[in-house]
């Protein structure tokens, strides 16, 4: 349950997932798609994104479809809608989707500094409303918040009123956690569906149980 992408225990900034597929880099090695495989229960896709790796920290993706850079490219874009992807190609310039999104099935939320029209353009790609605020005070709720269909896991330093705006815009029970020894952004150190997670290395075991239990993973 515990990876790392070439050493890096942060591996939420590379790689994406919904319940159907996950988003690997094209040079992720074998160890790391077996985790991802026997733990997500997904279909592999090896890509990039702007010719990055950075593949969490530029795309938001649920069920419905998914949210990409400005800065992508024609054949990126082509392989996602094989994959029966819904996509739009976002012109704001807050282009770090992964951080600025965090989103389910059911709802989302969404950095208050995107414009009403981009947020609009993306609720008929995802299917769903996204509410802007904040998370721990940051307006990269995206990084501070991880969500799926059973529950989200938020920084440990959210508010009781953030709290109670994610609940109601997410629509699933969660709590406050850290993940790789005390980190609040929570979504870099974490892939998770509704199948299962992986986490980044250095997560202990105290935090791997607080995330079990926000993200409904306790069966």
């Amino acid at each position: 349950m515990r990876t790392t992408y070439f050493g890096n225990p942060w591996i939420g900034m590379f790689i994406k997932t919904n319940d159907k597929i996950t988003m690997l880099p094209v040079d992720s090695m074998k160890k790391l798609d077996e985790a991802i495989e026997s733990n997500l229960k997904t279909e592999i896709i090896k890509t990039t994104i702007a010719d990055s790796n950075l593949l969490g920290i530029y795309t938001a993706i649920n069920s419905n479809g998914i949210i990409l850079p400005n800065i992508v490219n024609e054949k990126e874009v082509d392989a996602l809608k094989k994959c029966g992807l819904n996509t739009y190609i976002s012109s704001e310039r807050y282009n770090a989707h992964g951080n600025n999104i965090a989103v389910n099935d059911k709802g989302g939320i969404i950095n208050p500094n995107i414009s009403k029209k981009e947020i609009k353009e993306m609720e008929e790609v995802l299917g769903v409303e996204l509410v802007p605020t904040t998370v721990a005070g940051h307006s990269t709720v995206g990084s501070a918040c991880i969500a799926t269909n059973t529950g989200f896991l938020a920084h440990y330093k959210s508010n009781e009123n953030e709290m109670a705006v994610l609940k109601d815009a997410l629509k699933v029970y969660g709590s406050k956690g850290t993940v790789n020894t005390g980190t609040g952004f929570v979504s870099y150190g974490i892939i998770v569906n509704k199948n299962g997670y992986v986490a980044g290395e250095h997560t202990t075991a105290f935090e791997l149980g607080r995330l079990e239990e926000a993200l409904g993973l306790i069966k």
